[in-house]
């Protein structure tokens, strides 16, 4: 994980009430086991306490109670307490909203630096009855509320802080509910595990030249020797560009065909470090990323050479999303090469 990962919740630069807030949330839920990617909020680890409004009621149900006994006025009495009565059920309302609810956090997509991460999270229920008006929270950025019918389930997403290049954890994710009256909020404080990586910003770089392996020098002449061979029309494959897609081809059959220019017999393209002419790292790795993702999109096997890590020449997403994870960790505490 990232060294600067503080920020993860906000706290690199908050404010001392901010950090002593942090302070605070981190020992009352000290007694509380790690999630993993899935918990199940139970009856301690559910918090009330009532809201502006409701302590705006207690307020005026102090002033009523005073007023009554000074009176000694029975329908004053009554409707005191009647009012007590309410806000009572209110509170075991609202704390039912919660408890027992199945919580699995779902995979974070990769994003590139300066974009918004997605966090989502699935809510299952499975006492049979209804949930209203759950929010999601992590980070400070709130989300929209969320309804989950009887035996039912639904996802909730907030987008996260962007962040610079990397892997992180979730931040501490809070779930609450002010279900009935809005008089009291429930909430609960989840640390449910889910891996961010952020990739390096793709930039072009004037200048970068996509160099072959000096062994793949005979597989070269071997390419540059079929250049004059018709293409062949095969059936599309996942991971193909879809500028080779044949479209006649698609238009006779119904099927998608593809026109296979014997690329795999093609000298690879590497992606070398050294030959990137800039001299601050970060606009090396944005420059490998742009053009990972230009080799990519042609669909022609590529390499990747960073200092202490050779990825070899391949295509397709899988090779893909290695060639951006070792851009993304490389020089950090996780990175393999270190």
């Amino acid at each position: 994980m990232r060294s600067g990962e503080l920020k993860q919740d906000g706290t690199g630069s908050a404010s001392g009430r901010g950090r002593l807030r942090e302070d605070f949330i981190r020992w009352v839920t000290r007694r509380h086991r790690a999630d993993g990617r899935r918990a199940v909020i139970s009856r301690d680890r559910v918090y009330i306490l009532p809201t502006r409004q409701g302590y705006m009621l207690l307020a005026i149900l102090l002033v009523m109670l005073l007023g009554a006994i000074n009176y000694s006025n029975n329908m004053a009495f009554l409707l005191t307490f009647l009012v007590v009565g309410i806000g009572h059920n209110a509170m075991w309302y609202t704390h039912r909203n919660l408890l027992g609810l199945e919580v699995t956090a779902l995979p974070v997509a990769p994003v590139f630096a300066g974009t918004a991460p997605l966090l989502t999270l699935r809510l299952e229920e499975r006492s049979a009855r209804p949930r209203e008006a759950i929010h999601l929270s992590a980070g400070g950025v709130p989300s929209r509320s969320a309804f989950l019918e009887p035996d039912g389930s639904t996802e909730i997403a907030v987008a996260l802080e962007p962040r610079q290049r990397g892997v992180y954890r979730l931040p501490r994710q809070r779930l609450s509910t002010r279900y009935p009256l809005g008089l009291l909020e429930a909430w609960t404080w989840l640390t449910l595990e889910r891996e961010i990586l952020v990739y390096p910003v793709p930039v072009p770089l004037d200048g970068l030249a996509l160099t072959g392996d000096e062994r793949d020098g005979e597989q070269a002449e071997n390419a540059g020797a079929s250049d004059s061979t018709p293409d062949e029309i095969r059936e599309y494959r996942a991971g193909d560009p879809p500028n080779r897609i044949a479209w006649k081809a698609v238009a006779r059959s119904g099927q998608l065909f593809v026109r296979d220019t014997g690329s795999d017999n093609a000298a690879p393209v590497w992606l070398d470090w050294d030959g990137i002419p800039a001299a601050d790292p970060e606009a090396r790795l944005s420059a490998l990323c742009h053009a990972v993702l230009e080799a990519n999109a042609e669909g022609q096997p590529y390499g990747l050479r960073l200092p202490g890590t050779r990825i070899g020449p391949e295509t397709g997403a899988d090779h893909l999303a290695r060639c951006l994870r070792a851009l993304a960790l490389f020089g950090l505490p996780g990175d393999p090469a270190r």
